[in-house]
């Protein structure tokens, strides 16, 4: 079974938020429905082909964007995105090409960049709804952007459903931390998902 969700982000924009969207995602629909590059592709397996049938066979592509995604730059100072080979935007472009559902992920209160300080190929990303996730609040921002993730793959199965809390039927949320992730618990507070920061695989390939 392919992986319904793509996560794409650069390290050198969001650091280590990318691979804990990833881990947190999987503990809410299941391991095998989320894809990252650096913890999903088989060692010595050729990546641009894995990463390229993954995106292909995806139903979503969460595009996690913080302040500097514009203009963090590669060792030549020049702007990443401004490279066609550059596999942040090469992942996006691909996907809108596909036609593939594309949700940014805005981090920290970054704004979705203007139409013209993209290329031509990813420009169509300025026109998608967006998400809103703060690292340090997200016992409050994982629930909307987990349903966001639900209303666009609507087949997707929660591996805990929500529990329903009061009259307006919603679900409380509040968060317990530890030394390398956090603890969101639902509801009446007795079932929890666990999130790992995933520290030892934080090594990514990308800038």
């Amino acid at each position: 079974m392919a992986p319904r969700v793509f996560v794409n982000f650069r390290r050198a924009d969001t650091g280590t938020t990318g691979p804990h969207l990833d881990t947190a995602l999987r503990q809410e629909f299941g391991e095998r429905e989320v894809f990252r590059d650096q913890r999903s592709i088989r060692k010595g397996a050729h990546f641009p082909a894995e990463i390229k049938e993954a995106l292909r066979k995806c139903d979503l592509l969460l595009a996690v964007m913080g302040h500097r995604w514009t203009s963090a730059t590669d060792g030549d100072g020049r702007r990443c995105i401004d490279n066609p080979e550059d596999w942040v935007r090469k992942e996006i472009a691909l996907a809108l090409a596909w036609e593939i559902k594309v949700l940014p992920v805005m981090v920290d209160g970054a704004g979705l960049p203007d139409a013209s300080e993209l290329p031509d190929d990813i420009r169509g990303l300025t026109s998608r709804q967006f998400e809103f996730f703060r690292p340090h609040q997200e016992h409050i921002d994982f629930p909307p952007l987990f349903e966001a993730v639900h209303k666009a793959v609507p087949d997707l199965r929660r591996r805990r459903p929500r529990r329903p809390q009061g009259d307006g039927g919603g679900a409380t949320y509040h968060i317990d931390r530890f030394d390398h992730g956090s603890a969101i618990f639902g509801g009446n507070g007795n079932t929890a998902n666990t999130y790992n920061s995933d520290p030892e695989e934080d090594d990514e390939a990308r800038p």
